[in-house]
């Protein structure tokens, strides 16, 4: 027999077996619960009981949750004796990340164009800071709005990784963050956001990465765990931008590509009339070569404009919604 655990307030369920701890149960589906010692002593694991009843492991010992609040009890010891829902905090699902606040020093910046810097950062020693390729970071700034990066890197084991940062002179948070920008200062970050990862790729026998300007940035970081992981599945790179010089990494692209059969690159420029290769908008690229195929995952990274611009087309042509992952989906989402 197996019971239902809710936990409040993240709503997170699983299933527990009558002979096991609530703890146990959730360890085993891949929870992360705040714990030392399985045995009540350190008290980490401290919870409140706020429906159904419990035993008490190895003590003849029934808790119900009668008290106003919840009852307390540590989910080490709590066998559950009916469903039961459980007020914990902190609580991680599987594959979730903790997310850090650090400060990052500032290793190197390179102006790869005339308004874009590539920056590397240097995590601090000693904390274990973990990632997703495809994920992106919080620049916390003095006085005005936290600014976000995808983070251009998959994690590295020299604790390095790479912001792509726009200069923007009508953002309220840029010239902020312009003054900070110096090789050996320090940025303070908050670290993991956001759920487009390789992790929703493992179906997909082809993968497409669409991105607008520097929302390459996202692209080239999957790009670079994928070969890390000796990824051979086919995938293709669209890189759309209004000039041949918004492709401010084309020729280190070009290079990547070229010592990998199965990886593909296609720079899509919309405004300038002299570029030789594929000109328009760089979805409706995508869709004269990918419209027809199946068991495709496409990704998309660039304004949320763009990105939906992309999204409405792409179902319109047969591309099922589950296909299509972006992180704007998250932090734009449609009313």
């Amino acid at each position: 027999m197996s019971y239902t655990i809710t936990l409040q307030p993240s709503g997170f369920c699983f299933c527990c077996e009558a002979d096991e701890t609530i703890l146990h149960a959730a360890i085993r589906q891949g929870y992360k619960i705040r714990r030392a010692c399985d045995a009540g002593t350190c008290q980490l694991c401290e919870c409140r009981l706020l429906e159904g009843s419990i035993s008490v492991k190895n003590q003849a010992k029934t808790v119900t949750a009668t008290e106003p609040g919840g009852t307390t009890v540590f989910s080490c010891l709590a066998i559950p004796l009916q469903n039961c829902v459980i007020e914990v905090e902190n609580v991680l699902a599987p594959g979730q990340l903790p997310v850090h606040e650090v400060s990052a020093q500032i290793a190197a910046i390179e102006q790869a164009s005339s308004d874009v810097k590539v920056v590397q950062l240097r995590l601090p020693a000693g904390k274990a800071i973990e990632f997703y390729a495809g994920q992106y970071l919080e620049v916390l700034l003095p006085e005005a709005q936290d600014a976000a990066f995808s983070i251009a890197s998959a994690p590295r084991k020299d604790r390095t990784l790479e912001l792509h940062i726009r200069a923007n002179a009508e953002s309220d948070s840029y010239p902020l963050l312009e003054q900070q920008l110096a090789v050996g200062g320090a940025l303070r970050l908050r670290l993991p956001h956001g759920n487009t990862t390789l992790h929703r790729l493992i179906a997909a026998k082809d993968i497409v990465l669409i991105a607008a300007s520097t929302g390459f940035s996202q692209m080239q970081a999957m790009l670079e765990n994928l070969i890390a992981n000796n990824d051979k599945r086919d995938v293709t790179l669209y890189w759309g931008a209004r000039t041949a010089q918004d492709l401010y990494l084309h020729n280190q692209v070009q290079s990547l590509v070229s010592n990998h059969n199965n990886l593909h690159y296609i720079p899509v420029v919309s405004d300038d009339a002299s570029w030789p290769g594929r000109k328009g908008f760089v979805h409706k690229a995508v869709l004269e070569d990918f419209s027809k195929k199946t068991d495709v995952m496409y990704v998309l990274g660039g304004s949320p404009a763009m990105v939906y611009a992309a999204f409405d087309d792409f179902v319109e042509a047969g591309i099922k919604p589950e296909h299509i992952i972006s992180d704007v989906f998250d932090y734009a989402p449609r009313e």
